[in-house]
């Protein structure tokens, strides 16, 4: 009998350090496409590079950020990134679904199904600038925070409501990224981040 509540007492003891040591290990997963503008080649200085993410990203994922950058320095200079979905496997103006960008000095954000249009405030200097927009997704991967930050700093876009901005930049409709550069503006680029979140518990 002793021997045997010995026993039960060292199985008990044996779980509970199990359990008290189980380390949890959470991964995180990054997918990342680049795109830089390439040197212009017509007298309008429009150029273009096409960012494609790989199928079956975007339903495991649980946050993204979409970043714009570009030296508008020349006068007239401008650049945009429009968001949507290939078809024939390339995306046309048609299949366009949102249109973030930088022209006349303020950055722009466009959408839906009029190609609404909103404005920032205009910036007083040139030169390097960089737009953030940064996504938080649900287990569905439906948007649940957006937030835009222009050169570090909150950006908003009057007129636009929250729940619009996520409905532009649902990832759910997105795969194929188009960067435009026009004007002549120097250092055009963009990129887009995807992260994957789990968690997985082991027991020792």
């Amino acid at each position: 009998m002793f021997f045997l509540m010995l026993k039960k007492s060292y199985i008990t003891i044996f779980f509970i350090a199990s359990v008290t040591f189980a380390l949890p290990h959470i991964a995180a997963a990054t997918t990342t496409v680049r795109a830089d503008a390439p040197p212009a080649v017509y007298d309008d200085g429009e150029v273009s590079s096409v960012l494609e993410l790989m199928p079956g990203v975007f339903p495991t994922a649980r946050a993204l950020r979409i970043e714009l950058l570009l030296d508008d320095s020349v006068t007239g200079s401008g650049a945009e990134l429009r968001l949507g979905k290939a078809k024939g496997g390339r995306m046309s103006l048609a299949g366009t679904a949102t249109i973030i960008g930088f022209e006349n000095g303020a950055w722009f954000i466009q959408g839906g199904r009029h190609r609404q249009r909103f404005t920032a405030a205009n910036s007083a200097t040139v030169g390097v600038r960089t737009l953030a927009v940064r996504m938080r997704l649900d287990t569905d991967g439906v948007p649940v925070n957006v937030a835009v930050k222009a050169d570090g700093k909150p950006l908003t876009f009057a007129g636009l409501e929250g729940e619009v901005l996520k409905a532009w930049l649902d990832p759910r409709h997105l795969d194929v990224f188009r960067l435009v550069s026009r004007g002549g503006a120097n250092g055009v680029s963009a990129t887009v981040k995807v992260y994957v979140d789990g968690t997985l518990f082991i027991l020792r």
